[in-house]
């Protein structure tokens, strides 16, 4: 059987022409209903019957009658348009997924406690989080976009700075009531350090910066995710690093207190991370501008074109 080529099809204003006469048994009434003329309508349908080579309508003193070919087009047709035209419309409502790779703090600190704000603002589009300590590898996973930290360029993706991370030294109240003194910095070589990587580089860089010599780090305890350093601070286990940013309603609350004051060490940022072919994603797009516009009406946040 051989396939019909879309080109063996007349022309489709002639057929939505037709269509809408057929229905009406006018071709004023459609005309109306298409936003044309009276004229274009007729002119429209009478190509459409040469295309043919077919009568479809009898043209009565002020009236429309379909003869026998124009019965047998009239109702497949509009079967045809109200399929297409259902198919528009859930094309148009068709829900959005937007996949989005975070930090665990980050998430859990500013971002969750807001998704609600996006999300009344765009029901269209569902964002779908994961969590992990590890930034987004979109050679290796299929995720629309990130907020990554620290972390090098990569060619092909897009990488805007969202947000400057400041570390300070957090407690519990408690353990300023302790036996041992956590009054100013060289104090912290009597108290448990609660690390949040590894490779305990954020307490070494504190150290650093505020000129401490022979801080014991490996003698701390060590956590994969900020967060949970941050509760054993708020157990009382030790002193974390907490960024000053994600920190502020423990601080201001007195869940946590910071035993030096809240002068910060910058070590590293948090970006916005996407693919290149994502630059003119619609959903991306919205929720970076939320996210952008919710960070600056926090008091902190980077602006970005």
């Amino acid at each position: 059987m051989q396939k019909r080529k879309s080109h063996d099809l007349p022309s489709l204003n002639g057929l939505k022409a037709f269509e809408a006469a057929a229905r009406h048994l006018s071709f004023t009434l459609a005309a109306r209903e298409l936003s044309v003329t009276q004229g274009a309508v007729s002119r429209q349908i009478k190509q459409l019957e040469d295309q043919l080579k077919v009568i479809l309508f009898h043209r009565l003193h002020k009236q429309l009658k379909l003869t026998d070919q124009g019965v047998l087009l009239a109702s497949p047709l509009t079967r045809a348009f109200h399929i297409m035209a259902d198919a528009v419309d859930k094309l148009k409502n068709q829900q959005q997924y937007f996949s989005l790779k975070v930090h665990p703090t980050f998430a859990i600190r500013w971002l969750i406690p807001r998704l609600h704000h996006f999300q009344r603002l765009h029901p269209e589009i569902q964002v779908r989080l994961t969590t992990s300590g590890e930034n987004v590898d979109f050679g290796h996973e299929n995720f629309d976009a990130g907020i990554t930290h620290a972390g090098d360029k990569v060619t092909g993706i897009i990488r805007e700075k969202i947000l400057t991370e400041q570390l300070i030294p957090v407690c519990s109240p408690r353990l300023l009531r302790g036996q041992v003194s956590l009054e100013k910095p060289e104090d912290i070589t009597g108290h448990m350090l609660l690390h949040n990587t590894p490779d305990l580089r954020e307490w070494a860089a504190w150290a650093d910066q505020v000129g401490i010599k022979e801080l014991s780090l490996e003698r701390g305890q060590v956590f994969e995710v900020d967060d949970a350093a941050l509760q054993a601070a708020t157990a009382g286990l030790g002193v974390a690093l907490g960024d000053l940013f994600l920190i502020r309603d423990e601080l201001e609350a007195g869940r946590l207190v910071a035993p030096f004051g809240v002068v910060p060490i910058k070590t590293g940022n948090y970006y916005f991370s996407r693919p290149e072919f994502n630059r003119s994603a619609v959903n991306v797009n919205a929720f970076q501008k939320w996210m952008v516009a919710a960070l600056c009406q926090d008091g902190k946040g980077e602006k970005t074109d």
